[in-house]
């Protein structure tokens, strides 16, 4: 990562712009960098935001300002104390504070799939309720799926530079309310459909944001398993939410108080986010130590101020804590150096993430799966009902074994992708980790996947036992999900600087797939068999096979490029 010159200058590549020059050279004098420091470099790899193994994401341009000030290492002359690159953890949260804020995520990250499936058990009785047709109550599904698609974009574009927190309060506020409306006005099916897709655009922003925040706190050693973590919430919402809707649903056709308990549990989430959740944006807060606070001049200071100031502090526990628009912590150099602020938000960033070959590949195959899965989820309930004559809570109920599938494939996926990268930093030491090599865990997934998928197809078709149903829609959904953590965590390593907005154009392409699946599928089950069309579908999973395939081949080929583009 280091490369020095005959005139002791030292390269640093791949930084993110902190200035208006497309490149510049980190030099610092003889004085300030000794040979040792350049052969094992620690400090160059902690610039790169990472835990001190690897330069994945490496920091390349530093700002005039920074050459001025900065050294690599203290000495006699200058007596700086390089806290910054050499003692600062990734995150100055503490364990209980990180689990706090995974438990709020996780828990917003619920709400909105459970927003769009509580719904769906209940359209017959909207149907009636309404006064309309089956098609016209239908493509309100349609209309909350297509505004769930593309509304991460709008909150990724500004999460990764105006901030976590104040865009949580936003749309969870949005989504109370606009329950609150979908539970107290006429039946009317234009409101229902305005109103729709203003919940839609509301919920749309748990995955980016939860995702921003898991990498805001998470080291890439360990992000994989966090990411797992995190995916527990969106993962049970489409799994608990038929069986809510059946239990409020069993006794009475009170289906307006499906928006109001969606309104009382984002209401729960309001009230969190607001008294506890703290700002986590790391240009903002960088890692949160509260000693960028005390001084602009912290990271240029003697050893003797340092030393005033203690050690490592991490964010003291108040409520109320960053409530509005943030500005940085601290405005020196050297935290604008270590902690970049990203371009400002522009659509265009988008136009440029699609065009990143490893962006789109890997957002085509996940959306592949997910186009797989939503054909299953959407058949399921209908199959069960006419084939099988089972209730509405029967149904939701069968929905539990593909969702505890969900969760295993979540958890075990991100745990082994951690595992492999640490294996390979063991096995490679002083060696960039190519990013890449997670997605080999992505072949097995999507061969579970397509298993599951054709399996289901013919267990439908020829009438099998509920228990093999099950068992190949359990196969399903652990592919599914082994798969997805593995692109969420690649993506939240590719680009660094912009990982709202990654997982925002990611759910852009599944959320289509699944939208064009879900509508498509039964005409497609009565046109072509069952079985057929579910085989049909399993087979398009290696056009995912074929995409990881090449990313692989192609290791490390856009590794550090990407950042310096954003």
């Amino acid at each position: 990562m280091l490369e020095k010159s005959d005139s002791n200058v030292v390269n640093v590549g791949n930084a993110p712009e902190l200035s208006n020059e497309s490149s510049m050279t980190f030099r610092t004098s003889a004085t300030n960098i000794n040979e040792n420091s350049t052969k094992k470099s620690p400090r160059v790899t902690e610039l790169s935001h990472h835990d001190g193994k690897d330069d994945t994401s490496a920091i390349a341009l530093a700002p005039e300002s920074v050459k001025k000030v900065s050294s690599l290492s203290p000495t006699p002359q200058n007596g700086l104390k390089d806290f910054a690159l050499d003692d600062e953890p990734y995150t100055c949260f503490t364990r209980f504070q990180r689990m706090v804020i995974f438990a709020i995520v996780i828990f917003i990250g619920f709400l909105g799939p459970m927003a769009g499936n509580i719904y769906i058990p209940a359209l017959p009785l909207l149907q009636q309720k309404f006064n309309v047709g089956s098609t016209t109550i239908n493509s309100t599904v349609s209309a909350f799926m297509a505004v769930f698609s593309v509304g991460p974009l709008f909150w990724g574009m500004f999460a990764d530079s105006t901030g976590r927190k104040f865009l949580y309060i936003t749309s969870i506020l949005l989504l109370i309310i606009v329950n609150i409306l979908l539970a107290s006005v006429p039946a009317n099916i234009g409101a229902l459909y305005v109103l729709r897709v203003f919940q839609a655009f509301g919920s749309s922003s748990a995955i980016s944001l939860g995702t921003g925040t898991v990498t805001d706190i998470t080291p890439p050693k360990h992000r994989g398993k966090a990411i797992g973590y995190f995916m527990m919430g969106p993962n049970m919402g489409p799994i608990l939410a038929p069986i809510i809707s059946g239990l409020i649903l069993m006794e009475s056709d009170a289906w307006r108080w499906l928006f109001g308990f969606t309104s009382i549990m984002s209401g729960i989430a309001f009230i969190a986010v607001v008294l506890i959740l703290p700002e986590t944006l790391r240009c903002i807060v960088g890692n949160g130590d509260q000693r960028w606070k005390k001084s602009s001049n912290f990271g240029t200071m003697v050893d003797e101020d340092v030393e005033n100031l203690g050690h490592v502090e991490p964010p003291a526990w108040r409520l109320f804590p960053d409530v509005g628009i943030q500005k940085p912590v601290n405005t020196g150099p050297r935290f604008q150096f270590l902690y970049p602020r990203p371009s400002k938000p522009s659509l265009r960033i988008y136009w440029n993430m699609m065009k990143m070959m490893p962006v789109t590949i890997s957002s085509i195959s996940t959306a592949l799966l997910f186009a797989n899965y939503y054909a299953f989820s959407v058949t399921l309930s209908h199959f069960l009902q006419t084939d099988y004559n089972m209730s509405n809570l029967q149904v939701g109920a069968s929905y539990v074994c593909p969702g505890i599938a969900m969760l295993i494939g979540s958890q075990s996926g991100g745990h082994l992708s951690d595992y492999m990268r640490q294996r390979w930093m063991k096995n490679h030491e002083n060696q960039k980790f190519p990013l890449e090599f997670r997605l080999i865990l992505q072949i097995f997934g999507i061969l579970i996947n397509m298993l599951g998928c054709i399996g289901y197809g013919w267990s439908i078709d020829r009438h099998y036992h509920l228990a093999v149903i099950l068992v190949f829609s359990a196969l399903s959904a652990f592919g599914l999900t082994w798969c997805s953590n593995t692109t969420m965590t690649y993506l939240s390593e590719l680009l660094t600087r912009r990982t709202a907005g990654a997982i925002a154009v990611s759910s852009l392409f599944r959320n289509v797939g699944a939208t064009i699946s879900s509508a498509i599928i039964i005409k497609l089950c009565h046109a072509m068999g069952i079985g057929w069309c579910f085989t049909g579908l399993g087979l398009c999973n290696l056009i995912s096979l074929a995409g990881v395939l090449y990313l692989l081949k192609n290791s490390g080929h856009w590794q550090g490029k990407i950042n310096n583009s954003m």
